[in-house]
């Protein structure tokens, strides 16, 4: 089987694909992965690209295509997402690939923006009869009943290892249908952070975000970002146990509806 990931950053950080095949290979699936994915773009850009995503359906050999629109700063409206995605669920399918949606998560400074993100992609599940993987909800249900757990990388936007572990679980959940309870608790860290210096590149990410105009304390900041780390070993970030199992099982009570 071979399944291609189609996104942006919030598919590329912490190489979720790559967790997402280690899980297959865990559960003793033979899964080759592929990704397409450039920061900061939107299924728009995807479509009027289209060069690449044309010949990966095509000709890719894909069974899968799990698909992640830009959902923050901001994030496309909804009658955009769905036009733009209708398009690429057509080719898709015309292809002999079947598209799999992830349910983006809202950013950790506006959780109510979740709601948004339920309707949109709620009713792109329903409109082009596309299955909906849990990653938003299970990043809301944490936020609000986990705190101990941290899914967001130090932007607030982006996941941490944990957030794409969360991510990866969520897709192979519902490609397979099956439970993810029981995985080794492994993941990737492809952007870390200076020790001692995550609080200050955190509020400089945070004072862009309230205003774009001024980068320098961004840009200051950005020496104590260590990646993206080209070592898969260095890159290699093992999860707390327990942590991880929350994880799993929440996973798999919205997938399920347990």
């Amino acid at each position: 089987m071979k399944v291609l990931f189609l996104g942006n950053s919030h598919t590329f950080y912490n190489d979720m694909p790559q967790i997402f095949a280690n899980i297959c290979r865990e559960r003793g699936r033979d899964v080759e992965v592929a990704m397409q994915a450039h920061p900061g773009v939107t299924y728009g850009w995807h479509w009027k690209q289209l060069t690449e995503l044309r010949f990966a359906l095509m000709y890719g050999g894909f069974d899968y295509m799990v698909m992640q629109q830009a959902a923050h700063s901001p994030c496309p409206g909804r009658e955009e997402t769905l036009a733009d995605a209708g398009r690429i669920i057509e080719l898709a399918r015309q292809c002999g690939v079947t598209p799999i949606q992830t349910m983006p998560w809202a950013e950790k400074r506006d959780p109510g923006h979740q709601k948004e993100m339920y309707d949109i992609f709620e009713t792109l599940g329903r409109q082009y009869g596309v299955t909906l993987t849990v990653a938003g909800n299970v990043f809301e249900d944490v936020f609000y009943h986990h705190p101990e757990i941290d899914l967001y990388w130090v932007d607030g936007e982006h996941a941490s290892p944990y957030g794409s572990y969360t991510i990866a679980m969520a897709a192979y959940a519902a490609i397979f249908q099956e439970r993810v309870e029981g995985l080794a608790p492994n993941s990737y860290n492809t952007y870390p952070v200076a020790a001692g210096h995550e609080a200050e590149v955190a509020a400089a990410m945070a004072a862009f975000q309230r205003d774009n105009s001024s980068t320098k304390s961004l840009q200051e900041a950005w020496q104590y970002v260590l990646g993206p780390v080209t070592n898969k070993e260095q890159a290699f970030f093992p999860l707390e146990p327990q942590k991880a199992l929350i994880l799993q099982r929440l996973v798999d009570q919205y997938t399920f509806g347990e």
